[in-house]
Protein backbone atom coordinates (compact mmCIF):
# COMPACT_ATOMS: atom_id res chain seq x y z
CA UNK A 1 0.00 0.00 0.00
CA UNK A 2 2.72 2.31 1.01
CA UNK A 3 4.26 2.14 -2.37
CA UNK A 4 1.38 2.65 -4.57
CA UNK A 5 0.43 5.99 -2.42
CA UNK A 6 3.54 7.10 -0.91
CA UNK A 7 2.02 9.86 1.93
CA UNK A 8 4.86 12.66 0.77
CA UNK A 9 4.27 12.83 -2.64
CA UNK A 10 0.68 12.44 -2.41
CA UNK A 11 0.65 16.03 0.14
CA UNK A 12 3.54 17.63 -2.79
CA UNK A 13 1.20 17.05 -5.47
CA UNK A 14 -1.61 19.01 -4.26
CA UNK A 15 0.09 21.79 -1.79
CA UNK A 16 -2.38 24.53 -1.60
CA UNK A 17 -0.43 27.97 -1.82
CA UNK A 18 -0.35 30.53 1.33
CA UNK A 19 1.42 33.51 1.74
CA UNK A 20 5.57 32.72 2.97
CA UNK A 21 5.05 29.45 1.36
CA UNK A 22 8.23 27.39 0.89
CA UNK A 23 9.15 24.84 -1.43
CA UNK A 24 11.34 22.32 -1.58
CA UNK A 25 10.45 19.45 -3.76
CA UNK A 26 8.99 19.29 -7.12
CA UNK A 27 5.02 20.06 -6.22
CA UNK A 28 1.76 20.31 -8.26
CA UNK A 29 -0.44 23.37 -7.00
CA UNK A 30 -3.80 23.01 -6.54
CA UNK A 31 -5.59 24.67 -8.98
CA UNK A 32 -8.11 28.03 -8.66
CA UNK A 33 -6.99 32.01 -7.28
CA UNK A 34 -5.36 31.90 -4.53
CA UNK A 35 -4.88 35.60 -2.86
CA UNK A 36 -1.16 35.59 -2.02
CA UNK A 37 0.41 39.01 -0.93
CA UNK A 38 4.23 39.30 -0.52
CA UNK A 39 4.99 39.00 3.10
CA UNK A 40 8.04 40.55 2.43
CA UNK A 41 10.47 37.86 1.13
CA UNK A 42 8.37 36.37 -1.80
CA UNK A 43 5.02 34.93 -1.50
CA UNK A 44 6.36 31.15 -2.49
CA UNK A 45 9.91 30.88 -2.37
CA UNK A 46 12.04 27.86 -4.14
CA UNK A 47 14.93 26.58 -1.35
CA UNK A 48 15.56 23.85 -3.32
CA UNK A 49 17.31 22.29 -6.34
CA UNK A 50 16.16 19.70 -9.33
CA UNK A 51 12.90 20.36 -8.75
CA UNK A 52 9.45 21.15 -10.81
CA UNK A 53 7.07 23.71 -9.65
CA UNK A 54 3.88 23.06 -11.75
CA UNK A 55 0.91 25.22 -11.41
CA UNK A 56 -1.65 23.21 -12.84
CA UNK A 57 -4.41 25.98 -13.65
CA UNK A 58 -3.61 27.96 -10.29
CA UNK A 59 -3.47 31.47 -9.80
CA UNK A 60 -1.29 33.60 -7.41
CA UNK A 61 -2.56 36.82 -6.90
CA UNK A 62 -0.54 39.77 -5.01
CA UNK A 63 -3.50 41.92 -5.22
CA UNK A 64 -1.32 44.96 -6.82
CA UNK A 65 0.57 45.57 -3.11
CA UNK A 66 3.35 45.00 -5.03
CA UNK A 67 6.16 42.83 -3.70
CA UNK A 68 7.32 39.29 -5.44
CA UNK A 69 5.46 36.56 -6.50
CA UNK A 70 7.84 33.89 -6.83
CA UNK A 71 11.33 34.44 -5.53
CA UNK A 72 14.21 31.96 -6.39
CA UNK A 73 18.06 32.69 -5.02
CA UNK A 74 21.08 30.31 -6.03
CA UNK A 75 18.87 27.72 -7.13
CA UNK A 76 19.74 24.94 -10.17
CA UNK A 77 17.94 23.13 -12.15
CA UNK A 78 14.42 24.37 -11.07
CA UNK A 79 11.20 23.77 -13.62
CA UNK A 80 8.37 26.17 -12.85
CA UNK A 81 5.44 25.46 -16.00
CA UNK A 82 1.92 26.35 -15.92
CA UNK A 83 1.74 29.00 -13.71
CA UNK A 84 -0.28 32.24 -13.53
CA UNK A 85 1.13 35.36 -11.19
CA UNK A 86 -0.50 38.98 -11.72
CA UNK A 87 -0.74 41.57 -9.08
CA UNK A 88 2.63 41.88 -8.07
CA UNK A 89 5.51 44.15 -8.74
CA UNK A 90 8.01 40.75 -9.93
CA UNK A 91 6.03 37.74 -10.78
CA UNK A 92 9.00 35.78 -11.37
CA UNK A 93 12.46 36.88 -9.36
CA UNK A 94 15.53 34.40 -9.96
CA UNK A 95 19.04 35.62 -8.19
CA UNK A 96 22.21 33.23 -8.82
CA UNK A 97 20.26 30.64 -10.24
CA UNK A 98 21.74 28.25 -13.19
CA UNK A 99 19.58 25.85 -15.47
CA UNK A 100 16.32 27.50 -14.80
CA UNK A 101 13.29 26.78 -16.93
CA UNK A 102 10.38 28.97 -16.97
CA UNK A 103 7.61 27.70 -19.73
CA UNK A 104 4.13 27.89 -20.36
CA UNK A 105 3.03 30.61 -17.87
CA UNK A 106 1.36 33.81 -17.54
CA UNK A 107 3.29 36.37 -15.85
CA UNK A 108 0.81 39.53 -16.51
CA UNK A 109 -0.36 42.00 -15.20
CA UNK A 110 2.47 43.13 -12.87
CA UNK A 111 4.09 46.54 -11.88
CA UNK A 112 3.54 49.05 -14.19
CA UNK A 113 4.56 52.98 -14.92
CA UNK A 114 3.78 55.55 -17.62
CA UNK A 115 3.98 59.34 -18.35
CA UNK A 116 8.39 59.26 -17.69
CA UNK A 117 11.49 59.33 -19.54
CA UNK A 118 13.16 55.94 -18.81
CA UNK A 119 16.51 56.15 -18.15
CA UNK A 120 18.10 53.04 -19.86
CA UNK A 121 21.62 53.17 -17.81
CA UNK A 122 19.45 52.28 -14.75
CA UNK A 123 19.57 48.72 -13.31
CA UNK A 124 15.89 49.61 -11.24
CA UNK A 125 14.33 51.64 -14.25
CA UNK A 126 10.90 50.69 -14.11
CA UNK A 127 8.62 49.21 -11.37
CA UNK A 128 8.22 46.01 -12.20
CA UNK A 129 7.17 42.99 -15.00
CA UNK A 130 6.85 39.22 -15.55
CA UNK A 131 10.88 37.75 -15.20
CA UNK A 132 13.37 39.49 -13.78
CA UNK A 133 16.48 37.24 -14.05
CA UNK A 134 20.30 38.80 -12.28
CA UNK A 135 23.40 36.70 -12.43
CA UNK A 136 21.32 34.15 -14.21
CA UNK A 137 22.83 31.72 -16.54
CA UNK A 138 22.35 29.15 -19.10
CA UNK A 139 17.99 29.46 -18.15
CA UNK A 140 15.32 29.76 -20.79
CA UNK A 141 12.35 31.22 -20.63
CA UNK A 142 9.79 29.56 -23.40
CA UNK A 143 6.19 30.75 -24.16
CA UNK A 144 5.25 32.70 -21.28
CA UNK A 145 2.84 35.38 -21.91
CA UNK A 146 4.21 38.51 -19.99
CA UNK A 147 2.04 41.43 -20.80
CA UNK A 148 0.79 44.85 -19.57
CA UNK A 149 3.23 45.86 -17.60
CA UNK A 150 6.86 47.64 -17.59
CA UNK A 151 8.69 44.92 -18.97
CA UNK A 152 8.03 41.30 -20.27
CA UNK A 153 11.52 39.59 -19.48
CA UNK A 154 14.48 41.74 -17.69
CA UNK A 155 18.07 40.42 -17.42
CA UNK A 156 20.67 42.13 -15.53
CA UNK A 157 24.41 40.19 -15.66
CA UNK A 158 23.07 37.06 -17.16
CA UNK A 159 24.88 35.02 -19.54
CA UNK A 160 23.45 32.22 -21.99
CA UNK A 161 19.75 32.81 -21.81
CA UNK A 162 17.31 31.33 -24.55
CA UNK A 163 14.11 33.79 -24.21
CA UNK A 164 12.22 31.97 -27.03
CA UNK A 165 8.36 32.04 -28.54
CA UNK A 166 7.09 34.81 -25.55
CA UNK A 167 4.02 36.86 -26.61
CA UNK A 168 5.73 39.87 -24.60
CA UNK A 169 3.50 43.07 -26.33
CA UNK A 170 1.63 46.18 -24.72
CA UNK A 171 3.87 46.39 -21.98
CA UNK A 172 4.77 50.46 -21.09
CA UNK A 173 8.79 49.94 -21.02
CA UNK A 174 10.88 46.94 -22.68
CA UNK A 175 9.39 43.46 -23.86
CA UNK A 176 12.98 42.46 -23.56
CA UNK A 177 15.87 44.04 -21.98
CA UNK A 178 19.35 42.63 -21.61
CA UNK A 179 21.38 44.76 -19.23
CA UNK A 180 24.83 43.96 -19.12
CA UNK A 181 23.75 40.71 -20.41
CA UNK A 182 25.92 38.58 -22.92
CA UNK A 183 25.72 35.17 -25.12
CA UNK A 184 21.93 34.99 -25.25
CA UNK A 185 19.46 34.26 -27.89
CA UNK A 186 16.05 35.86 -28.19
CA UNK A 187 13.98 34.36 -31.10
CA UNK A 188 10.58 34.59 -32.47
CA UNK A 189 9.15 36.51 -29.63
CA UNK A 190 6.18 38.95 -30.30
CA UNK A 191 6.99 42.49 -28.66
CA UNK A 192 4.46 44.92 -30.45
CA UNK A 193 3.33 48.31 -29.00
CA UNK A 194 5.68 48.33 -26.10
CA UNK A 195 4.65 52.05 -25.23
CA UNK A 196 4.74 54.85 -23.22
CA UNK A 197 3.93 58.76 -23.13
CA UNK A 198 1.32 58.57 -24.99
CA UNK A 199 2.59 56.51 -27.61
CA UNK A 200 5.82 58.63 -28.35
CA UNK A 201 8.03 56.31 -26.87
CA UNK A 202 10.30 57.80 -24.06
CA UNK A 203 13.23 55.18 -24.88
CA UNK A 204 10.55 52.38 -24.31
CA UNK A 205 11.64 49.47 -27.00
CA UNK A 206 10.40 46.10 -28.00
CA UNK A 207 14.20 45.03 -27.18
CA UNK A 208 16.66 46.94 -25.75
CA UNK A 209 20.28 45.87 -25.36
CA UNK A 210 22.18 47.66 -22.82
CA UNK A 211 25.52 48.08 -20.40
CA UNK A 212 27.60 45.71 -22.55
CA UNK A 213 25.31 43.47 -23.60
CA UNK A 214 27.75 41.62 -26.17
CA UNK A 215 27.45 38.61 -29.07
CA UNK A 216 23.75 37.86 -28.44
CA UNK A 217 21.23 36.85 -30.85
CA UNK A 218 18.13 38.71 -31.67
CA UNK A 219 16.53 36.64 -34.36
CA UNK A 220 12.48 36.58 -35.85
CA UNK A 221 11.05 38.76 -33.43
CA UNK A 222 8.44 40.96 -34.08
CA UNK A 223 8.86 44.24 -32.72
CA UNK A 224 6.12 46.65 -34.09
CA UNK A 225 4.65 49.66 -32.97
CA UNK A 226 7.04 49.94 -30.41
CA UNK A 227 8.58 53.37 -29.04
CA UNK A 228 11.76 52.06 -30.73
CA UNK A 229 11.57 48.51 -32.45
CA UNK A 230 15.16 47.32 -31.58
CA UNK A 231 16.98 50.07 -29.68
CA UNK A 232 20.54 48.59 -28.88
CA UNK A 233 21.72 52.67 -26.76
CA UNK A 234 24.45 53.02 -24.50
CA UNK A 235 24.49 57.13 -23.60
CA UNK A 236 27.70 56.72 -21.10
CA UNK A 237 27.71 53.16 -19.90
CA UNK A 238 29.93 50.12 -21.66
CA UNK A 239 29.18 49.43 -25.53
CA UNK A 240 26.97 46.48 -26.52
CA UNK A 241 29.36 44.94 -29.65
CA UNK A 242 29.56 41.99 -31.71
CA UNK A 243 25.43 40.97 -31.64
CA UNK A 244 23.64 39.44 -34.64
CA UNK A 245 20.02 41.21 -35.52
CA UNK A 246 18.52 38.91 -38.21
CA UNK A 247 15.02 38.55 -39.47
CA UNK A 248 13.19 41.01 -37.16
CA UNK A 249 10.60 43.18 -37.98
CA UNK A 250 10.86 46.80 -36.30
CA UNK A 251 8.41 48.78 -38.09
CA UNK A 252 5.68 51.24 -37.68
CA UNK A 253 7.94 52.78 -34.67
CA UNK A 254 7.55 56.86 -33.85
CA UNK A 255 10.87 56.74 -33.54
CA UNK A 256 13.46 54.34 -35.04
CA UNK A 257 12.38 50.89 -36.15
CA UNK A 258 16.50 49.84 -35.38
CA UNK A 259 19.26 52.11 -33.32
CA UNK A 260 22.52 50.72 -32.66
CA UNK A 261 24.94 53.58 -30.99
CA UNK A 262 28.07 54.01 -29.33
CA UNK A 263 28.66 50.23 -29.98
CA UNK A 264 31.01 48.19 -32.69
CA UNK A 265 30.78 45.03 -34.78
CA UNK A 266 26.73 44.56 -34.58
CA UNK A 267 25.14 43.17 -37.76
CA UNK A 268 21.68 43.72 -38.85
CA UNK A 269 20.53 41.08 -41.29
CA UNK A 270 17.38 40.92 -43.32
CA UNK A 271 15.50 42.91 -40.94
CA UNK A 272 12.06 44.98 -41.96
CA UNK A 273 12.48 49.03 -40.94
CA UNK A 274 9.31 50.45 -42.77
CA UNK A 275 7.07 53.37 -41.80
CA UNK A 276 9.12 54.35 -38.94
CA UNK A 277 10.52 58.59 -38.32
CA UNK A 278 13.94 56.77 -39.34
CA UNK A 279 14.81 53.00 -39.89
CA UNK A 280 18.35 52.50 -38.43
CA UNK A 281 19.67 54.90 -36.54
CA UNK A 282 23.08 54.63 -35.46
CA UNK A 283 24.84 57.15 -33.85
CA UNK A 284 28.53 57.03 -32.75
CA UNK A 285 28.83 53.67 -33.84
CA UNK A 286 31.37 51.75 -35.90
CA UNK A 287 32.34 48.49 -37.62
CA UNK A 288 28.78 48.32 -38.40
CA UNK A 289 27.21 46.00 -40.88
CA UNK A 290 23.47 46.17 -42.72
CA UNK A 291 22.67 44.07 -45.05
CA UNK A 292 20.01 42.52 -46.87
CA UNK A 293 17.51 44.87 -45.16
CA UNK A 294 14.53 46.32 -46.28
CA UNK A 295 13.93 49.67 -45.39
CA UNK A 296 10.89 52.15 -47.06
CA UNK A 297 8.41 54.47 -46.31
CA UNK A 298 10.28 55.90 -43.32
CA UNK A 299 9.44 59.60 -42.32
CA UNK A 300 12.96 60.78 -42.69
CA UNK A 301 16.02 59.03 -43.29
CA UNK A 302 16.17 55.21 -44.06
CA UNK A 303 19.59 55.13 -42.65
CA UNK A 304 21.12 58.06 -40.32
CA UNK A 305 24.30 57.79 -39.29
CA UNK A 306 25.87 60.62 -37.21
CA UNK A 307 29.70 60.36 -36.28
CA UNK A 308 30.46 56.70 -37.45
CA UNK A 309 32.90 54.81 -38.91
CA UNK A 310 33.61 52.14 -41.01
CA UNK A 311 30.29 50.96 -41.73
CA UNK A 312 29.08 48.15 -44.47
CA UNK A 313 25.42 49.24 -46.09
CA UNK A 314 25.34 45.81 -49.20
CA UNK A 315 22.52 44.47 -50.78
CA UNK A 316 19.60 47.02 -48.82
CA UNK A 317 16.60 47.67 -50.55
CA UNK A 318 15.90 51.38 -49.65
CA UNK A 319 12.85 52.97 -51.14
CA UNK A 320 10.29 55.92 -50.60
CA UNK A 321 11.77 57.64 -47.43
CA UNK A 322 10.87 61.23 -46.78
CA UNK A 323 14.37 62.67 -46.97
CA UNK A 324 17.38 60.54 -47.32
CA UNK A 325 17.71 57.01 -48.44
CA UNK A 326 20.99 56.93 -46.19
CA UNK A 327 22.93 60.03 -44.70
CA UNK A 328 26.22 60.07 -43.05
CA UNK A 329 26.78 63.08 -40.98
CA UNK A 330 29.18 64.61 -38.57
CA UNK A 331 28.47 67.35 -36.53
CA UNK A 332 31.97 69.92 -36.24
CA UNK A 333 30.13 71.49 -33.22
CA UNK A 334 29.89 68.40 -31.10
CA UNK A 335 32.23 68.36 -28.36
CA UNK A 336 30.32 65.90 -26.03
CA UNK A 337 32.77 63.21 -27.69
CA UNK A 338 35.52 64.96 -29.62
CA UNK A 339 37.39 61.44 -29.91
CA UNK A 340 34.55 60.11 -32.16
CA UNK A 341 33.54 63.54 -34.21
CA UNK A 342 34.72 61.66 -37.35
CA UNK A 343 32.35 60.66 -40.66
CA UNK A 344 34.39 58.19 -42.44
CA UNK A 345 35.76 55.37 -43.94
CA UNK A 346 31.87 53.63 -44.96
CA UNK A 347 31.23 51.23 -47.80
CA UNK A 348 27.75 51.11 -49.85
CA UNK A 349 27.63 48.51 -51.89
CA UNK A 350 25.07 46.60 -53.89
CA UNK A 351 21.97 48.74 -52.63
CA UNK A 352 19.05 49.32 -54.37
CA UNK A 353 17.64 53.05 -54.05
CA UNK A 354 14.20 53.73 -55.51
CA UNK A 355 12.51 57.31 -55.12
CA UNK A 356 14.10 58.56 -51.87
CA UNK A 357 12.95 62.39 -51.24
CA UNK A 358 16.25 64.11 -51.25
CA UNK A 359 18.26 62.08 -52.29
CA UNK A 360 19.47 58.56 -52.31
CA UNK A 361 22.33 58.75 -50.42
CA UNK A 362 23.67 62.58 -48.78
CA UNK A 363 27.88 62.67 -47.18
CA UNK A 364 28.04 65.73 -45.20
CA UNK A 365 31.77 66.20 -43.51
CA UNK A 366 32.27 63.13 -45.12
CA UNK A 367 35.54 60.83 -46.23
CA UNK A 368 36.82 57.91 -47.33
CA UNK A 369 33.60 56.49 -48.25
CA UNK A 370 33.10 54.06 -51.28
CA UNK A 371 30.29 53.50 -53.51
CA UNK A 372 30.12 50.98 -55.76
CA UNK A 373 27.98 48.55 -57.58
CA UNK A 374 24.40 50.38 -56.39
CA UNK A 375 21.43 50.65 -58.47
CA UNK A 376 20.01 54.24 -58.21
CA UNK A 377 16.21 54.18 -59.94
CA UNK A 378 13.96 57.67 -59.50
CA UNK A 379 15.59 59.82 -57.50
CA UNK A 380 16.21 63.48 -57.40
CA UNK A 381 19.94 63.46 -56.49
CA UNK A 382 21.86 60.29 -56.46
CA UNK A 383 24.40 61.81 -54.34
CA UNK A 384 24.56 65.07 -52.46
CA UNK A 385 27.65 66.01 -50.89
CA UNK A 386 27.60 68.60 -48.56
CA UNK A 387 30.70 70.32 -46.23
CA UNK A 388 33.93 69.28 -45.89
CA UNK A 389 33.25 65.81 -48.05
CA UNK A 390 36.11 64.92 -49.79
CA UNK A 391 38.66 61.81 -50.31
CA UNK A 392 35.75 59.51 -51.74
CA UNK A 393 35.49 56.65 -54.42
CA UNK A 394 32.45 57.01 -56.09
CA UNK A 395 31.95 54.29 -58.25
CA UNK A 396 28.70 54.36 -59.07
CA UNK A 397 27.71 55.10 -62.64
CA UNK A 398 24.28 57.73 -62.46
CA UNK A 399 21.64 57.59 -65.69
CA UNK A 400 21.43 60.96 -67.21
CA UNK A 401 17.26 61.66 -66.99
Amino acid sequence: MSRRFPWRRFVARFREPRPGLVVTASTQLAPGIVHLPDPGDGALRIEADDLVLDGRGAVLDGGGRGGIGILLRGRRRVVLRNLTVCGYAWAVVAIDCTELVIEDCDLSDNGRSDGTFLDITRVDEGTGGGVRLVRTVASRVARVRAMYQDTGVDALACRGLTVVDCELSHNAAWGIRLHGSSDCRLERNRARHVNRCGGSGCDAAGILLTAGSHRNLVAGNDLRWSGDGFFLGNQFSPPSDDNLVVGNDGSYSPNNAFEATFSRGNVFRRNRACWSNFGFWLGFSTDTVLEENLVTDNRVDGVHWEHGARGILRGNLVARNGRDGAAFTLDPANRDFPDRCVSTGHELRGNRFVANGRAAVFLLHTTGTRLAANRYEQEKIPVLLAGDTRDNDIQDVFAIP
